[in-house]
C-alpha cells in the first residue's frame, strides 16, 4: 500500500516532510535551501562563457548522442508500460 501510495504521489500533495526528526520542507518551501542565493550562483554560472574542456564535452556529447540513440534503439517498447513506471504498469 505505502509503495503504491509513493510511487503515483503527486508533488502537490506533499505539505512537510521530515527527515531525522526536522522538518525539511514545510509549507512549500525548502527549510534548507536560499532560493535566491541558488538562484543568484547559478546565475552567476550560467553567465560566463563555457572553458575549454566544457566546449569539448559538448561536442563530444553531441557527437555520440546519435550512436548511444541507436544502441539503445528498441531497448523497451514505451506503449507496452502505460503509464510508464514499470511498477506501476500495466504489464
Amino acid at each position: 500500500m505505502l509503495d503504491a501510495v509513493i510511487q503515483r504521489a503527486k508533488t502537490g500533495g506533499v505539505r512537510h516532510v521530515m527527515c531525522g526528526g526536522e522538518a525539511i520542507y514545510a509549507g512549500g518551501r525548502f527549510t534548507r535551501v536560499d532560493q535566491a542565493a541558488a538562484l543568484k550562483a547559478l546565475h552567476d554560472d550560467l553567465a560566463h562563457a563555457l572553458s575549454d574542456d566544457e566546449v569539448e564535452r559538448r561536442k563530444l556529447s553531441k557527437a555520440l548522442l546519435p550512436h548511444v540513440k541507436r544502441f539503445y534503439a528498441g531497448y523497451m517498447d514505451p506503449a507496452a508500460h502505460q503509464p510508464f513506471y514499470r511498477p506501476s504498469s500495466m504489464t
